[in-house]
């Protein structure tokens, strides 16, 4: 039985001692450093503990931005696209809720816009009005042709009587003058009195009025000098104008500002009394002043000559409608006079109304079709028209084509009263073409001579043979257009019967003479046949045609009959058969 040295007895007494050590010593220990490793702890916790960082950042996050915002815009920069992100995505979320929190600041431009905009076109309209139908404007009429501008935008260059003196450009908030110009010839007083002067009039007119910091005064007159104020969101522009200017100004008004607006911007929202960079906006406002000069008729004058060009132009109005309705009206009456298969008997109009009565052929064209071509409307239109048969060539042939209903193969024509049938059809048809044909009106004979039929076709192809030097079984370039002529007479017969049900069977049968064995001419006439039909297979043919091959008979007993010169040919027999769905004819 073995021990282990390094264990002893629980009831050992230097076992005893040593635990009694380790006791005191972890006392000891604990009463020394038990702060120390109770903050240890604790900071430990805090670095492991991630949602304590959350609220302890968020305690300094607005004096950090305050501070760093201060310092330089690199923060500003760096929010500006998550900022604009996040302005995109809420609209893109709740585009009603962005509408509602932009309504007070658009509603007021918009609408100021809109007012504008009615009363520059207005009054557009009334100075064009005013000079229209003048021998003045008549001649502004003919300008306006030759330079190709609107006849009020020529009406408005040389009626317009105005000049714009001076413009001043006062900062909105403090009412300070930031900038002047004014014309050579004005009479200029102290520009800085007067910017304070047109500051106090516009807060002495809201404070009157209860209006809100939206609503301002516009506009105010003088004497023979009327004020324009445009008003800008840090600046407003206000231009001193002798005698009666254009709504359209007003437009390069609100461009000047708009632009200094743009190029300024921070100049005006720092703005600290200093108006040394506005000296820049002098291009701007040296823009906005604009003259023109140029008397206008009297009021009398212009009306009198207005009520007399409103009737004359309704006269040759209302006169250029009527010639224009009558000159297609009787064009309509001339087309429908020339037009094979309708007799007009009779014809009236009266104050846009017209009736027309007479013969028409059903075949012919609709009369009606031809109203609305004419560029009538045909509820002015009452047509009277009876059914009769028409003799004219032309719907003769219409005619012989409805009733006769010939193939697509077929070609009928009139000549006088015969009718000339052209082409390729089945018998069938040519026997009731010829039952039929005297019957329809306006012919009294027929005539089939360029007619053929399949059996024509048929005997022309069975005629045809291809001819062989002894012992050979190449077809030479003399046979070749023989064979050209077949292939033709092939597709004239594929196509004519391509209706009729049935099938065109060829068999090209090679034939030899006497010399050599009965094995060999065998094999000498099969591939005669196999020359002529790889010739025929490289023509283009319907489906409705099949080509096999085969020996012709007796060819030992032609060469004893003494027949042997006009045996080395392959001869051609042309078939039809009836055409059954699912049977194949193959080649042997």
């Amino acid at each position: 039985m073995s021990s282990d040295p390094h264990r002893s007895r629980p009831d050992s007494p230097p076992s005893e001692g040593l635990t009694s050590f380790d006791e005191d010593w972890t006392q000891l220990r604990t009463l020394l450093l038990a702060p120390e490793q109770t903050q240890l702890d604790e900071l430990r916790e805090r670095l492991d503990n991630r949602s304590v960082h959350p609220r302890e950042v968020s305690l300094v996050l607005p004096e950090a931005f305050a501070v760093r915002g201060e310092k330089d815009q690199q923060l500003s920069n760096v929010l500006t696209p998550y900022v604009e992100d996040g302005f995109a995505a809420a609209v893109r979320k709740s585009p009603r809720a962005i509408v509602d929190a932009i309504a007070p600041i658009m509603r007021p431009a918009i609408r100021q816009a809109i007012t504008r905009a009615l009363r520059s076109m207005m009054q557009s309209f009334n100075q064009s009005l005013n000079e229209s139908l003048s021998v003045r404007g008549l001649r502004w009429r003919v300008e306006a042709w030759h330079t190709g501008k609107p006849f009020a935008e020529v009406v408005l260059l040389h009626t317009l009587r105005y000049r714009v003196e001076q413009v001043f450009l006062i900062h909105r908030e403090t009412g300070l003058l930031l900038h002047h110009v004014t014309v050579d010839a004005a009479v200029v007083q102290d520009q800085h009195v007067i910017s304070g002067m047109l500051t106090a009039i516009q807060s002495f007119v809201r404070d009157s009025f209860g209006a809100s910091q939206d609503q301002t005064l516009d506009h105010f007159q003088v004497g023979d000098w009327t004020v324009w104020i445009e008003e800008g969101s840090h600046a407003y522009l206000a231009g001193v104008i002798r005698g009666a200017p254009p709504a359209t100004l007003r437009e390069d008004f609100h461009a000047a500002l708009h632009d200094i607006h743009a190029q300024h911007v921070d100049a005006l929202v720092n703005f600290d009394g200093d108006a040394a960079p506005f000296k820049a906006t002098q291009s701007h406002l040296e823009g906005c002043l604009q003259a023109h000069h140029e008397s206008s008729w009297p009021a009398g004058t212009s009306k009198v000559w207005m009520l007399v060009g409103l009737i004359l132009t309704a006269s040759v109005w209302l006169g250029w409608i009527a010639y224009q309705a009558h000159a297609r009206w009787s064009e309509l009456v001339t087309k429908l006079r020339a037009e094979p298969g309708i007799v007009v008997t009779v014809v009236r109009s009266a104050w846009g109304n017209y009736y027309v009565k007479g013969l028409w052929y059903p075949l012919a064209k609709d009369p009606s079709g031809m109203v609305i071509d004419a560029g009538l409307d045909p509820s002015t239109v009452t047509a009277v028209w009876s059914p009769y048969y028409a003799l004219d060539s032309q719907l003769i042939a219409t005619r012989a084509q409805s009733i006769l209903q010939p193939p697509n193969t077929v070609k009928l024509t009139l000549e006088g009263e015969t009718l000339v049938a052209t082409g390729f059809a089945s018998s069938e048809w040519v026997r009731e073409m010829r039952r039929l044909a005297v019957f329809v009106p306006g012919i009294s004979r027929y005539r089939a001579d360029g007619l053929v039929t399949p059996s024509d076709l048929i005997e022309r192809i069975n005629r045809a043979e291809v001819r062989f030097s002894s012992g050979s079984s190449t077809v030479e370039a003399s046979q070749r257009a023989a064979l050209g002529t077949v292939a033709a007479l092939l597709r004239d017969l594929d196509q004519s019967v391509s209706q009729s049900g049935q099938w065109v069977m060829l068999e090209v049968l090679g034939s030899a003479d006497e010399t050599g064995s009965e094995s060999t001419n065998i094999q000498l006439s099969k591939a005669r046949a196999d020359a002529v039909l790889a010739i025929l297979e490289g023509e283009r043919f319907g489906q409705s045609t099949t080509i096999t091959t085969g020996i012709a008979p007796g060819v030992k007993q032609r060469a004893l009959k003494g027949e042997s010169a006009g045996q080395r040919i392959a001869s051609l027999r042309a078939t039809l058969v009836p055409s059954t769905r699912g049977t194949e004819i193959s080649r042997p």
